[in-house]
Formats: C-alpha cells, sequence, structure tokens
C-alpha cells in the first residue's frame, strides 16, 4: 500500500462551530441519491495534481475491441520497469468467424496474453495479484447477465456490453490480494510463457494481471536496471482458435510481425505500453499508480466531491485532476500513433480520506450520453479492506428502445460508506475502472445528519 499521499485541504472549520441540522442529510448505506442531492458540491480534485508512482508499467490492449480474426491484439517487446513489476489489462469480445460450413457463424476462442523471456536468464513469473474470466462459456452459456441491454426491437436477444464481467475480474483482483503470489510458470531463455482462458461465441474477455518477473538464480525481482541493453522480457496479448497448438500460433505470429488492425470505428488507439513520466504532451505526468489524500469536514456543511478516471479532459470533465491524463502508449506496431487510454483502465486510485464528523460517502458513475448502458452502470470500489459492488440502474431500463421518454436522465449516485463518527476518523478507498464501464466516476462527501431525505 502506498504510504505517502498527496493532499487537499478542505477548509477547516472553527473548532466550536456545531453541525447546522438545516444543511445534512438523512442518508444509509446502498441508498441510491438524486442528482439534484449532489449539485453545487465544492470540487477537491479540479486542478489538483495526483501522487504518481512509477512502479508499473501497463500493457493495455482493448482494440481491436471486437476482433474477427486470430492473430496477436497487442504487443510490446521490452516492457521492463525499474521494479520488475508489470501489469496488463485486456477486454475483448470474442467475433472469431467460422468459415468451414456453409452459413458462417461465430466460433470460441482462446484468449490470452503470453510473457517472451528474451532474456539470458530463467525467470519465475508471479501473478502478485490477478485475474481473468469470460462472459461466456464455450457451448455458448451465458456466465453473466447482469449486464444485459433491453433487447433492440427486431432481434430476438439482448446484447451484452462486458461491464458484469468487467466488474468480476476487478473484484476478484482484490479479492486475490488475500493470498499468495502465484507462480505461473517457469521460462529458460528464449522461452514464453502463455497464460489464457476460453471464451464462447460473442463472448467478453477480459483480464487484468499484476505480474513480477522474478531471477530464478538469484531470487530477486528482474528490473530493466538489472539487464544488459539486449535482454528484454515481452509482453503480447491474443485470440487464437480453441485447438491450435498456442505456443506454435504464437511463433507464427511473432514472426510474420503482424499485429490485428484496430476496427473501422475505432477512433482511439485504445493500446499499447504505458510508461509512467513526463511527456510533452502531458507534462504533469502520467501513471498507472496514483494516490491522494483529502481532508473532510462535515462541520462545514459543504457538499465536496472528487473525481476519478478521466477520460479525455473535454468541458464535461473541469473537475478532474491535472495530471489524470494517459495519453502515451508506445505500439511497435504502429509507428508514429500514441495510444490513449480513455479511463485510465488498469490505473490504481488509492485515496486516503481524512474526515471530520458524520459523513455519506456517495459514488457517481460516468455521465456519458448516447450510450444504452450508461443507464444500466456497474462498478466495483474498495473502502476500507471490503470489495463492494456499485449498481446504477434506471428503473425504466428496459424502456430503452421503446419508450425513452420515460427513463430518467443520468447521473443519479449510491451511497458507499456511511460513517457517523462525530470526531476525527481517516479511511481508505481504492478504485479501478472496471472494464467497459465508464469513466469518470465521481465520489461525494455529504454532512450526515437525521433531518433531510433525498
Amino acid at each position: 500500500m502506498l504510504l505517502a499521499f498527496a493532499a487537499f485541504r478542505f477548509p477547516q472549520p472553527v473548532p466550536s462551530k456545531a453541525l447546522d441540522l438545516n444543511f445534512v442529510y438523512d442518508l444509509k448505506d446502498e441508498q441510491e441519491v438524486s442528482p439534484q442531492l449532489l449539485k453545487n458540491a465544492v470540487s477537491l480534485s479540479a486542478g489538483q495534481n495526483l501522487l504518481l508512482d512509477d512502479t508499473y508499467n501497463l500493457l493495455f490492449s482493448n482494440i481491436p475491441e471486437f476482433p474477427t480474426e486470430p492473430g496477436i491484439i497487442s504487443r510490446a517487446d521490452d516492457v521492463l520497469p525499474p521494479s520488475g513489476s508489470v501489469r496488463i489489462l485486456f477486454s475483448h469480445m470474442n467475433l472469431l468467424i467460422d468459415w468451414s460450413s456453409s452459413e458462417t457463424q461465430n466460433m470460441p476462442a482462446t484468449v490470452g496474453f503470453a510473457v517472451e523471456n528474451n532474456t539470458g536468464r530463467t525467470l519465475d513469473i508471479y501473478a502478485v495479484r490477478g485475474s481473468m474470466a469470460a462472459s461466456r462459456a464455450t457451448d455458448g452459456s451465458k456466465l453473466f447477465i447482469a449486464d444485459a441491454a433491453p433487447v433492440i426491437p427486431g432481434d430476438s436477444e439482448p446484447l451484452y456490453y462486458g461491464s458484469a464481467v468487467g466488474n468480476y475480474v476487478v473484484r476478484e483482483f482484490y479479492l486475490s490480494e488475500d493470498r499468495a503470489p502465484v507462480n505461473l510458470g517457469r521460462a529458460l531463455p528464449g522461452e514464453r510463457l502463455i497464460v489464457s482462458e476460453e471464451v464462447g461465441p460473442t463472448g467478453w474477455a477480459v483480464g487484468i494481471y499484476d505480474l513480477a518477473l522474478v531471477d530464478t538464480a538469484t531470487g530477486q525481482y528482474l528490473g530493466r536496471s538489472g539487464c544488459s541493453e539486449e535482454e528484454k522480457v515481452g509482453l503480447e496479448t491474443f485470440i487464437a482458435p480453441l485447438e491450435v497448438d498456442l505456443d506454435y500460433f504464437l511463433e507464427e505470429q511473432l514472426r510474420s510481425g503482424q499485429v490485428l488492425s484496430p476496427g473501422q470505428n475505432e477512433n482511439q488507439h485504445m493500446r499499447g505500453l504505458f510508461v509512467p513520466g513526463n511527456y510533452p504532451n502531458n507534462p504533469a505526468g502520467e501513471a498507472v499508480a496514483k494516490s491522494f489524500t483529502i481532508n473532510y469536514s462535515a462541520l462545514d456543511c459543504q457538499k465536496a466531491s472528487f473525481a476519478l478516471a478521466a477520460a479525455d479532459a473535454g468541458d464535461s470533465e473541469s473537475d478532474i485532476f491535472a495530471n489524470d491524463l494517459m495519453l502515451n502508449g508506445f505500439d511497435p506496431s504502429a509507428p508514429g500513433v500514441k495510444g490513449v487510454n480513455r479511463g485510465n483502465y488498469g490505473a490504481g486510485y488509492t485515496i486516503k480520506l481524512e474526515l471530520t464528523g458524520p459523513v455519506a460517502l456517495v459514488f457517481q458513475g460516468g455521465l456519458q450520453s448516447g450510450f444504452v448502458d450508461v443507464y444500466n452502470q456497474i462498478y466495483t470500489v474498495w473502502l476500507d479492506g471490503t470489495v463492494k459492488n456499485v449498481s446504477i440502474r434506471d428503473p425504466n431500463y428496459d424502456k430503452y428502445y421503446k419508450e425513452f421518454a420515460a427513463l430518467r436522465g443520468p447521473g443519479y449516485g449510491q451511497v458507499i460508506g456511511v460513517f457517523p463518527t462525530s470526531g476525527s476518523h481517516e479511511h481508505l478507498l481504492r478504485f479501478i475502472l472496471p472494464p467497459n464501464s465508464y469513466g469518470p466516476v465521481r465520489f461525494y462527501l455529504l454532512p450526515l445528519g437525521q433531518t433531510t431525505s433525498s
């Protein structure tokens, strides 16, 4: 856990000040909160700087999001950071096509990643934390259904947007911290280690891992400074037919030098290796591990908020942290094109809350318009050691295509923490934007009382 934090100090109250009962809220855990109640909050993140940690490089793999042919999806030939730890996150829907029958149809596949040991030493590869899952079994049965969309008129079954399996993977990623690191395998010089999951037709395959690369001879993490210039460790994500020899498949794909092209409608280059640092187009810096300290007093009787997981710093994101963008992914398959990470997928936020007086903590999901699943949002948060599920679903979601006017606007929140302590108290919040969910998200701090309901 990070021990150092950037900090913002909310204006401190006069010690003798008591709660003004006209400005407190009677809120319960998991209660839904209307957008009106969250209005006029003071932003504690706008223009502020997160503390950035350079522990992890991130290989991010999100395009092509809907691959229709087998191949390597994302690739980086030298992923070693100074620490010897690298994070990988991938999210793709399997749309591989079976051309062998008279009527073409989608087919099951294997999706995963491989570690390429191009050093002169034997490596043990550990998953310090990690999780991977598919939304459909190979027989087509559905394993996650909470993200089902309303059925489009004329269709026979709903689409599934992948947020359910994305949240499951983040939840399991957090829970895996309670277990010892898992030895995924050993790779001799020139060998590769493959980690994969089978996924059914039109199913999502999602994974996030923190990998530790350990020199078998010394038992120490292998970082960039411990290697010669010629020694490299590569990573790639892939999708392949079920029955193929994966080692042979990857060898042939790497020899060809080909990486799957982005889809026709994928205007953002959402893949690449993201390395912490300061860049000309992002001088405030970018990183995969970020932290901050917020000091808030309920005695001021003001609402406060902070935003995490920025997408693009557009007009609707004026309250994001100044250094919460990831704009400099390196993709060797696309020279001159910078990878972007709209939403900071795979980035981990650690927020220390220093609170005074009774406080309610409210979560609000993405506010994007024009997306069906904005009306059925699923998220996962880690609060004081407990992993919590957040579900914000419009009660008329099923009427999206038939009676859209019946839906309410986005912006509803959910209470995720109720802290009735009258004095000073501290809490720890952690967040990773789940794959196929929307950012930025916002957290609100409200003075807690017993007189006003939402």
